[in-house]
């Protein structure tokens, strides 16, 4: 508070604003000072202190008004960043006319479009903040991609989570590995869903936050990572999403993603006791192995 203190001058304390959940590693506070509302973030793990400060100085500045403006960064510990406070709260839990959340959507897919666009990079994988790999890079999607799967699988097969259907689907997943051939790295958010996009009190799209797990991808991981499967309940929404994006997406490449995060949902679910996150796995794996038939 002091550090904030020092960079805003006097502040006030508005209101806790952390979002309580398995794996959360970050605190936040909304704050008041003479020159407007700002979010001090507060990490406990250094890689998504690298991964979100990476992302505000080098690729949310492309996004304008769809994003926090980046204030200061404190890259001692306590590691910590306060960018600028968006209008309204997360559309998640929120109850919206169908109209009124297709228009979110539609804007959601267009604030996308222009983070994807803001920069290509040479490898795929975790980076810190000056932008160098940080673990494992691959300058190949298809690679990527598959030692993805083979990750995941080998985590779920250490913890005896991964049943027989489940790992067929995930095989079959990745014979399709190939369609991410020549794909070159994106900057992906990788937390695209609608706990990170705010809204008014109206249900007018204020913009995104929380780019803790940004890292350069392929772009379909921001078209797959639903924590409410809204692909499977409510395609309309998906619809309005790719037609704000303003760019047709590779189906072959969208199942593969999806496949991918519905795994990943199961083994993490089970590692961390976040048990209904992998049950919601589970049913989204059945989902795609219909779709494959």
């Amino acid at each position: 508070m002091r550090w904030c203190e020092e960079v805003l001058g006097r502040i006030e304390v508005l209101d806790d604003a952390t979002r309580e959940h398995a794996g959360e590693r970050a605190s936040m506070l909304r704050l008041r000072a003479t020159n407007g509302e700002f979010v001090l973030k507060r990490h406990r793990d250094g890689q998504h202190w690298h991964s979100e400060v990476h992302a505000y100085e080098k690729w949310a500045a492309a996004c304008g008004a769809d994003a926090p403006r980046l204030v200061a960064v404190r890259d001692e510990e306590p590691r910590a960043l306060l960018i600028t406070a968006l209008p309204g709260r997360p559309i998640e839990g929120r109850v919206l006319a169908p109209q009124v959340e297709r228009a979110v959507w539609r804007s959601a897919g267009h604030a996308l479009a222009k983070l994807h666009g803001s920069a290509h990079g040479e490898y795929f994988g975790l980076c810190d903040r000056s932008g160098a790999p940080a673990g494992s890079a691959h300058v190949d999607a298809c690679e990527y991609m598959r030692a993805a799967f083979d990750e995941w699988i080998e985590r779920g097969e250490r913890i005896g989570c991964i049943h027989d259907k489940e790992r067929t689907i995930a095989l079959r997943a990745q014979d399709g590995i190939g369609a991410f051939a020549g794909k070159r790295p994106t900057a992906c958010h990788r937390d695209f869903c609608t706990a990170n996009w705010l809204v008014t009190d109206d249900g007018a799209w204020s913009g995104m936050i929380d780019f803790e797990f940004a890292h350069w991808d392929v772009h379909t991981a921001d078209f797959s990572r639903f924590a409410e499967w809204n692909w499977i309940a409510r395609p309309d929404l998906f619809d309005a999403l790719v037609d704000g994006y303003g760019q047709a997406i590779d189906r072959d490449q969208l199942f593969v993603s999806r496949a991918l995060y519905a795994l990943a949902a199961v083994v993490w679910g089970c590692e961390v006791g976040y048990l209904g996150f992998a049950r919601e796995g589970r049913e989204a794996l059945e989902v795609l192995t219909s779709q494959s038939r």
